[in-house]
């Protein structure tokens, strides 16, 4: 990369470990992926491969925040493509998103650190996996974290190695976001200023906790948990091979139970296609992400029978969860032109601006590029909102109950904001030829109005049995009735904002993807059908459930351990039995710190 003072991460080729054996292999070095390695790489007496598909880019340039969160550069690791058509919205694409850089999603994501409630994990207890109660699954949420300025609590962690801070209100760099947060509040809405506090209130404002350090730097799980320093330091135990994809699993019949035993993969970035592979004593553990595990686990033969075998590839295990039951946050923007100076667009309108702007964070550490697009977000209960004008009313109580009350209390999901409106001092269209046509020269404020708890479902299959071809991703957005409804209200209080936004002077010029009328139903079902978008949340397709369950289909057991190969795991976002009612980042990791700590016990007495 340009940037001069980077020093070279540690990065091993496929060559150099081909035909290696190793205790652990680990598939993925993304936001779980890395956080899995530096824990299990502690006991220098065990060996571990992990594979990334992209490479390190460890640039200083990668941790500037505003840079590192434009996932449209190719340069930050981002990678996209398009969704299958969405048939409920008019047969649009929406654009996939995800790192193909080690550190994942957290080296190239918006950097916001929210657990989600107490409830949303006591309702994975309540649907069978007491292990994953928010009382069972705090001490891992603690263990990651060191946070910098919240108050303290028995429920924050300060001495872990993943840095997170909030911005003050008067800091952030876009005075649309302070007159968003200040209209809010007329609206009747508190200001939360910790999101992670276990007494959060369900609907409120809140200043958000960022994955940023003291010195204004982006800190994902590749710096939190595996930086330079730690790498070097254990390379006799930890292998960290880079621009490697794995074109499959390779399995051992034992008794009634298949076992991996062999990882195969090929260079990501290299023309030959030649394969490498590697031998598995203990365990393989797949970190893919919620589009990339189901991918690996299909072209390993593992998943729907049917599907698997229009690929021609041999069934190892039927598992038909697999990649079945792809849950994301639908968003729908609402957007308006705003004064240039208002919006992210005035650094690139103006190179003078620009150049500025860089030296100010390079000599100050303060000013735009120090920020990411979001540092706030309204939560919300939809039962607290009026159905035709989504005025806010207080309903149930907003601050939950103790988590001592037990998870029958929080089984009917009324303790859990179903809305989030993001103010975002950008555009939110995800059609990247719209936006470079009517959007790169003019100012633009977004509301990004998200349904946290959607009801439709979408599928993660093999686009072929290449694995460098990405898979299709049909979403299923808006297929349940229910979602529109609900999208209905969340705009209407993204308009409700806008109003009052108007109403104190602030220069909403004109209405880009926002009706001037909140009542008319068709209009607003046609604006969510024309601009319903994902908000890169995946989750849910190796979910932790029994095979047969109720809800849908299960591909792990609570060890996240693939039913029916004892080696195998899986360990991300796609494991969730139910989507969590926030942004995903700081659940993923708890994940990996959980399942460390799993391997670890299940293999205490062979190390």
């Amino acid at each position: 990369m340009w940037w001069p003072f980077a020093l070279k991460y540690p990065e091993r080729q496929p060559e150099d470990v081909d035909a290696n054996e190793y205790d652990y292999v680990i598939i993925g070095g993304g936001t779980a992926g890395c956080a899995l390695a530096s824990r299990l790489s502690e006991d220098p007496s065990v060996s571990i491969l992990l594979l990334e598909r992209g490479v390190a880019n460890n640039t200083w340039i990668s941790r500037v925040p505003l840079i590192s969160s434009n996932i449209l550069n190719p340069e930050t690791g981002a990678v996209n493509w398009y969704s299958e058509p969405m048939k409920e919205c008019d047969d649009r694409k929406s654009l996939i998103f995800r790192g193909d850089v080690l550190g994942g999603s957290s080296r190239v994501n918006a950097m916001v650190y929210t657990r989600g409630s107490v409830a949303d994990y006591d309702i994975w207890s309540s649907m069978g996996h007491p292990e994953w109660s928010y009382e069972k699954v705090l001490p891992y949420f603690k263990k990651a974290e060191m946070v910098l300025d919240q108050s303290k609590s028995d429920a924050r962690g300060r001495s872990g190695p993943w840095i997170n801070q909030t911005i003050e209100p008067s800091n952030w760099p876009f005075r649309v976001v302070r007159v968003a947060k200040e209209c809010a509040e007329a609206l009747g809405f508190h200001h939360i200023t910790d999101t992670n506090s276990t007494d959060a209130l369900c609907d409120g404002f809140a200043t958000l906790d960022l994955t940023i350090d003291q010195n204004m730097q982006r800190v994902s799980t590749l710096e939190a948990f595996l930086p330079r320093e730690t790498a070097l330091k254990r390379e006799k135990n930890l292998s960290i091979c880079t621009a490697s994809i794995v074109s499959r699993i390779e399995f051992s019949r034992e008794k009634a139970n298949s076992r991996a035993k062999r990882v195969h993969f090929q260079s990501s970035i290299s023309k030959s296609r030649k394969t490498f592979s590697v031998n598995v004593k203990k365990e393989v553990i797949v970190c893919s992400g919620a589009t990339g595990s189901p991918q690996v686990l299909m072209l390993s033969g593992i998943g729907p029978r049917k599907h698997l075998e229009e690929h021609d590839i041999d069934v190892v295990r039927d598992l038909p969860g697999v990649g079945s039951e792809l849950w994301d946050h639908v968003s729908v923007p609402v957007t308006w032109e705003v004064p240039v100076v208002e919006s992210v667009t005035y650094i690139a309108t103006s190179p003078l601006k620009g150049a500025l702007e860089f030296f100010k964070y390079l000599l100050t550490r303060t000013g735009v590029l120090s920020f990411p697009f979001q540092v706030a977000s309204l939560f919300v209960r939809s039962s607290s909102l009026d159905d035709q004008t989504s005025e806010f009313t207080p309903g149930i109580p907003s601050k939950p109950p103790d988590p001592g009350d037990g998870a029958s209390v929080l089984r009917n999901h009324d303790h859990l904001p179903d809305i989030e409106i993001m103010p975002l001092a950008t555009s939110a269209v995800d059609d990247l030829e719209e936006h470079k046509a009517r959007f790169a020269k003019i100012g633009v404020f977004s509301f990004l109005a998200t349904l946290l708890r959607p009801k439709s479902r979408g599928t993660v299959r093999l686009r072929s049995v290449d694995p460098l071809d990405r898979p299709k991703v049909e979403l299923g957005f808006m297929a349940d009735a229910e979602d529109i409804a609900l999208a209905r209200k969340a705009i209407r209080l993204s308009l409700r904002l806008g109003d009052e936004m108007k109403a104190q002077g602030f220069p909403l010029i004109r209405g880009i993807t926002a009706p001037e009328s909140t009542a008319n139903d068709a209009e607003l079902d046609a604006l969510i059908k024309s601009r319903a978008r994902t908000t890169y949340h995946y989750s849910s397709t190796c979910r932790m459930a029994p095979e047969i369950d109720p809800l849908a289909p299960g591909v792990v057991d609570d060890a996240l351990r693939v039913h029916g190969i004892p080696n195998l795991r899986v360990c991300d976002a796609s494991i969730f039995p139910h989507i969590i009612s926030t942004h995903l980042q700081a659940p993923v990791v708890m994940v990996a710190e959980k399942c460390a700590d799993m391997i670890k016990e299940s293999h205490a007495t062979k190390i």
